[in-house]
């Protein structure tokens, strides 16, 4: 009888165990440390063109509740009969508040900087900055939903809603995609991430 009690606590305790394990797995709320990389199709409402780019970027939690992070996107823009290069980057600072243990409350700013080449056309870069909020949740151990709206202002502005998700295969690689719907820019990406404990 007494080994079947103590059968019985230790199975008990296994099951509790596990439960607690998956419970904490569960708990865990989004990551601020990794690199990434991706491919992103843009529409330019206002230019009436459309074009595809690359990108590379990464994020570093300095401390509980701030992240650091930069990016760079090297693409095509095809306006009529010419190709114009566009690329971009980005370097900034985010507070991320915890909301619930699997939700946080994000606000970034960061220096923006654009540089333009329209081959026979020239060339122009020009400097600005974005301001963003929005929420990350983790709505299972493995999957994020996110979304939120920015504000860029480089010569000319542009609001948009940036919606997205990220799929974990396991603790450090995973699927990202999203889209974005702006008052000139239209874009949707897709990409992958690696995550740094």
């Amino acid at each position: 009888m007494m080994n079947k009690k103590m059968t019985a606590t230790k199975i008990a305790g296994v099951v509790a165990g596990v439960m607690l394990a998956n419970a904490a797995l569960a708990a865990d709320g989004p990551q601020y440390t990794y690199v990434e990389g991706g491919y992103s199709w843009v529409d330019y409402d206002d230019l009436n063109a459309d074009g595809d780019a690359f990108n590379i970027g990464g994020s570093i939690a300095a401390t509980d509740m701030i992240h650091l992070f930069a990016g760079y996107q090297d693409g095509e823009v095809e306006v009529g009969s010419f190709d114009i290069d566009v690329s971009t980057m980005q370097l900034g600072a985010g507070l991320n508040v915890e909301l619930s243990p699997t939700t946080d409350l994000v606000a970034t700013a960061a220096w923006v900087r654009a540089d333009l080449d329209a081959n026979a056309f020239g060339s122009d870069d020009e400097d600005g900055y974005a301001l963003g909020v929005g929420v990350r949740a983790m709505i299972t151990p493995q999957f994020e939903l996110n979304g939120g709206v920015s504000y860029v202002d480089i010569s000319d502005d542009d609001t948009s809603l940036n919606i997205g998700a990220v799929y974990s295969f396991n603790e450090t690689f995973a699927l990202t995609g999203g889209a974005s719907f702006g008052d000139n820019v239209t874009s949707y990406g897709i990409g992958v991430r690696a995550y740094f404990q």
